[in-house]
């Protein structure tokens, strides 16, 4: 981008990143001024925000303040250090435990299906049964999220749905919004349609890519979230990482919900399905067709990762707590 530069501010993971747009004396600079927390914005003020005419735009987490000073966009991934909201042991602690039965079809769709079916997947002859998940959800961190989640368990949302994307040593997806049909989630009626966890800087203070079996609503992009709102449906999509490697990804378009108490075995089965995966020359061509502004490269993009083996979720379900405490696995998630 043009005229554009970057001061990054160290200190950590709340590391905040600078922009300042367009013309003369557009390159680094020294931050200069104070900052203060107000609500969940953040205020630039002193010389840092340069000429009086130009404009200040300072975001923190997902909401955005404009200001008066530089063209700059301030996006911080996490809360800064310096006013980092605080979680306790009290937030962290199980309030609810679900599971998930897993299933595993020897292909994407059945082709064999007749007119008629109810989706496109393998028959229950044909379905291998790799195990159970167990998830543990923080009720008191995320407490709308949670409920929602709870009800969309308990009610078989995710009855019959898949997994729709593996990203091997990263994180799987789950949830999509959808056609039932086709494996992705239709949400009822009965499931509220607003979260406000999602404008609560508690809900965003965790990270959700740094730790194997971690549990995230995953947030939409903006397209996405365009749609969503025209097909009048919630947000259940959710992601669980499996590991070696960190996803960073995550960071910045999710919000820890809970971890994976039980099952590591089967979320490390699920992680290395083989999955659709383009070559180098066409991972070139579809980064040069998005720099052009060309969305067919975005669509391409949504198949790359999707599993060629159907990962179906057979039964759902929520478990009794005390039932969660006797059978839970210790420990993060293994390596593999």
């Amino acid at each position: 981008m043009a005229g554009v530069a970057s001061i990054t501010r160290t200190g950590g993971p709340g590391a905040t990143r600078y922009y300042r747009e367009g013309g003369r004396g557009a390159g680094p600079r020294r931050r200069q001024g104070r900052v203060h927390a107000e609500g969940e914005g953040v205020e630039e003020t002193g010389p840092s925000c340069g000429r009086e005419e130009e404009r200040c735009v300072v975001r923190t987490g997902r909401r955005a303040t404009a200001l008066v000073g530089t063209a700059a966009a301030v996006t911080a991934l996490v809360t800064s250090p310096s006013r980092a909201v605080q979680v306790t042991e009290e937030d962290l602690a199980v309030t609810n435990t679900v599971y998930f039965d897993v299933g595993l079809c020897p292909t994407a769709t059945n082709q064999n299906r007749t007119l008629g079916a109810k989706n496109i997947f393998c028959t229950e002859k044909d379905l291998e049964y790799l195990g159970r998940i167990e998830i543990g959800l923080y009720g008191n961190l995320v407490p709308v999220t949670v409920k929602n989640f709870v009800q969309a368990v308990e009610e078989g949302v995710f009855d019959q749905t898949i997994v729709h994307k593996v990203l091997r040593g990263q994180y799987i997806l789950a949830g999509k919004p959808g056609a039932r049909k086709y494996g992705e989630v239709e949400m009822p009626e009965t499931i509220s349609r607003e979260n406000g966890d999602l404008i609560s800087s508690k809900a965003f203070a965790l990270q959700a890519g740094l730790r194997p079996g971690t549990v995230s609503l995953y947030l939409q992009d903006d397209k996405s979230e365009r749609e969503m709102e025209r097909r009048n449906l919630a947000n259940l999509e959710f992601a669980i990482t499996t590991g070696p490697g960190p996803a960073p990804d995550l960071n910045d378009r999710s919000v820890v919900l809970g971890t994976v108490t039980k099952g590591f075995d089967v979320i490390s089965e699920i992680a290395e399905v083989p999955t659709f995966q383009p070559n180098k020359n066409l991972k070139s061509f579809n980064k040069f067709a998005a720099l052009l502004g060309d969305d067919r490269a975005n669509n391409a993009r949504g198949i790359w990762g999707k599993p060629r083996k159907a990962v179906i979720f057979i039964g759902t379900g929520q478990v009794k707590m005390q039932d969660a405490v006797a059978g839970e696995e210790s420990g993060p998630m293994p390596m593999p």
